[in-house]
């Protein structure tokens, strides 16, 4: 591993702790059964396969890190078929707050799945969807004197949409407000989570009840090394496809910063 790396997880290592949010007893989650039965229903009642979502072990981390932290304000990049603005919007009602979900295609490709989902739940009064890119969308949230206290990135996955996305989110969140990031075993976001590293101002919380089992990893590490992708040895948070990051610090660093990554 290059020295730039190891210098990288050793920083990393220093502002980590263990996520326990989990959901109280006898907290139902409604994603449970939607996620089991494997579809959902668009505004004209038709069945759609879900594909992609979050997992239902993904999406206890989502509801129980808002519940437990009393998140009134999130936002969300990618709503898609709804499955973890499901959770997220449960959450979030649980506390008499509000979510906003940014999609650009949420009509058109998706036909309002996501929003019939919630409608099935009764829990659209506390939803608001944003139809466009999330590089339009998320500058028209921003207000000092409305912060937000949580944001999932789940839109666009190459780099630069990622990037954007991160900075937009940084800009809405409340010093104590979570960041969390879907996919982050695509090569896109382990490079944005090391760029993330640099900056100072997110402790990274692992998350081992969503760590996969060893022949998983196994098979992981064996493809990258067989493609020929960079950074074979690096999978932050043990294999698991959620990063969970908590706003420490608002400090900008000077106007010519730059730490490579």
């Amino acid at each position: 591993m290059a020295p730039r790396i190891r210098s990288n997880l050793r920083a990393n290592a220093m502002a980590t702790a263990t996520c326990n949010f989990c959901l109280p007893e006898g907290y139902h989650l409604m994603t449970d059964e939607i996620i089991e039965r494997g579809w959902i229903h668009d505004r004209n009642g038709n069945r759609r396969e879900i594909v992609g979502s979050v997992t239902k072990e993904e999406a206890a981390i989502l509801a129980g890190i808002i519940y437990k932290n009393g998140c009134r304000r999130s936002v969300e990049t990618g709503v898609a078929n709804g499955i973890s603005t499901l959770a997220i919007a449960q959450a979030i009602a649980a506390n008499g707050g509000r979510h906003y979900g940014i999609d650009p295609e949420q009509s058109s490709t998706h036909d309002y799945a996501a929003v019939s989902l919630l409608s099935e739940h009764c829990l659209n009064g506390c939803f608001s969807l944003m139809e466009g890119p999330a590089h339009i969308m998320m500058p028209q949230l921003i207000a000092p004197e409305e912060l937000f206290d949580f944001a999932f990135i789940d839109g666009m996955h190459t780099f630069h949409y990622k990037l954007v996305d991160y900075f937009f989110a940084d800009k809405l969140l409340r010093i104590g407000g979570w960041l969390i990031f879907h996919d982050l075993l695509l090569p896109s976001v382990k490079k944005l989570y090391r760029f993330i590293q640099t900056q100072g101002k997110y402790r990274t919380w692992n998350t081992p009840q969503l760590e996969p089992p060893m022949a998983y990893k196994l098979r992981h590490i064996a493809a990258s090394l067989i493609k020929g992708k960079p950074l074979p040895t690096f999978w932050p948070n043990g294999f698991s496809n959620l990063l969970v990051l908590e706003k420490i610090s608002d400090a900008e660093r000077p106007w010519n910063h730059f730490n490579d990554f």
